[in-house]
């Protein structure tokens, strides 16, 4: 029977494992973490499981074995087996299958988190295969073309494609024990190619490939580290993870005051325990944004995912669709003095263009940001706030009833119009007991009150 040191629902933890042992592990359902203390290798070739569900510890300290621990027990999918060409071996036979297999870390695809039916294509833009579609507003990754890049899990703007090693709830977790420990200065992201030892201080977390890291997870990273570098082992890797995450780290140094080291190394976090992430992409990117602020130069670029999003203020009617039918709840409208307000969150926004494709007047236009705003909010339009009068209550604004005026071809100005909704009700049943009973003074009847 194989040693674990740890079993935790889908991890298993084995200590100087035998060949035996690694064969009897070969049927664990999830990630192993092999930590070698006597024995300096362990041919992990018998285990047929992808690299990526296999960590190799070498006399690891307490703390990070803890970190990969943590790090491991957020992931929610494993590696596929993909069918191959080519005869089944003895041992496939023996285990009841008819079809060669081999795992594959394709992404998979969350639901309730994606977009799509909103409008958002990013994944789809991404893969440099073609690998993924969208149908019926469902994203599918088609599992014979897929080179398991991870470039359409790092365009997901919420989280909604996810790998083994690519999975925002892996990563936040990570982060979270990171609150418990000084020794870890730097995360080092790579691929399972790379085998390399950490240095001192470094955490090394090993990804499809550095093409999946995404602006997200780097702005994370420096609230709790003061390091962070990508790291590619192959120069002339197919994948070019190298190409993305050049202009991914050129982006983020001209958005903060750090400094970079090399290429592919940014140094100069801002540290703050006091953070917990929640594994939902924009959200716990709004909070790493918001906890930057203080090196923040008002600068960006593309690979940033900011958006702006512009309302052309003589079209638009203030009518409120873009605030009430926003999918991730960008909009907010206040009230400031006789003044009403929209403002946009731009750290929620998420460039999915639904509030453009609903807005009646076609005032909206959304497009990616060269700079991230130095406010929470930025002021879209405004306008006069009407009151009632009747009552005295604020219920509109003039931008609003002018437009309604004209859609319903409404001549003059009606006293209706300038009316909230209750007390347009008194006032049109009043007009009908008038109307109907022939009787003025209606408001005077028992049973009607102003």
């Amino acid at each position: 029977m194989p040693m674990p040191i740890q079993e935790e629902g889908r991890l298993l933890i084995l200590e100087d494992p035998t060949d035996e042992e690694l064969r009897e592990a070969s049927e664990h359902d999830g990630p192993i973490i092999i930590v070698l203390r006597n024995r300096d290798e362990v041919d992990t070739t018998i285990l047929n499981k992808h690299e990526i569900d296999v960590h190799i510890l070498r006399n690891p300290s307490e703390d990070y074995l803890e970190l990969l621990k943590a790090q491991l027990m957020g992931r929610r999918v494993k590696p596929m087996e993909v069918p191959i060409e080519g005869p089944i071996t003895r041992r496939e036979l023996l285990r009841g299958r008819v079809v060669r297999t081999k795992p594959k870390n394709v992404p998979e695809f969350i639901e309730n988190a994606c977009k799509a039916r909103y409008g958002c294509h990013e994944c789809l833009q991404a893969c440099p295969v073609g690998a993924v579609s969208i149908v019926n507003n469902r994203v599918e990754v088609n599992a014979q073309s897929c080179i398991e890049c991870g470039l359409c899990v790092r365009a997901c703007p919420t989280g909604a494609l996810i790998m083994a090693g690519a999975d925002d709830n892996e990563h936040a977790l990570l982060l979270n024990k990171l609150n418990n420990t000084s020794q870890v200065t730097r995360i080092t992201y790579t691929c399972t190619a790379n085998q390399r030892a950490p240095g001192n201080g470094e955490y090394v977390y090993f990804v499809p490939c550095i093409a999946a890291v995404s602006p997200e997870w780097l702005m994370m990273d420096l609230t709790k580290v003061n390091e962070v570098s990508l790291e590619c082992p192959m120069e002339d890797c197919p994948l070019a993870g190298v190409k993305v995450s050049e202009g991914l780290i050129g982006d983020i140094s001209k958005a903060l005051k750090v400094t970079v080291r090399g290429k592919y190394t940014i140094s100069g976090g801002l540290f703050n325990k006091s953070i917990n992430y929640m594994g939902i992409r924009r959200s716990d990117y709004a909070k790493a944004l918001k906890a930057l602020r203080p090196i923040m130069t008002g600068m960006g670029g593309d690979n940033l995912k900011v958006f702006n999003v512009g309302i052309d203020t003589v079209k638009c009617s203030f009518c409120g669709v873009c605030f009430a039918k926003c999918p991730e709840r960008a909009f907010d409208v206040t009230r400031v003095g006789d003044k009403t307000v929209l403002r946009l969150d731009w750290a929620k926004c998420i460039g999915c263009g639904y509030c453009k494709k609903l807005c009646p007047e076609k005032a909206i236009t959304v497009s990616r940001a060269s700079s991230i705003p130095g406010d929470d909010y930025v002021d879209e339009v405004e306008d006069e706030v009407v009151r009632c009068k009747m009552c005295g209550k604020p219920f509109d604004t003039k931008r609003h009833i002018m437009t309604t005026k004209v859609r319903l071809g409404i001549k003059g100005d009606p006293e209706w119009l300038y009316l909230c909704p209750d007390c347009r009700r008194y006032y049109t049943a009043k007009k009908m007991l008038e109307t109907g009973l022939g009787i003025k003074g209606a408001r005077n009847l028992p049973g009607v009150q102003s």
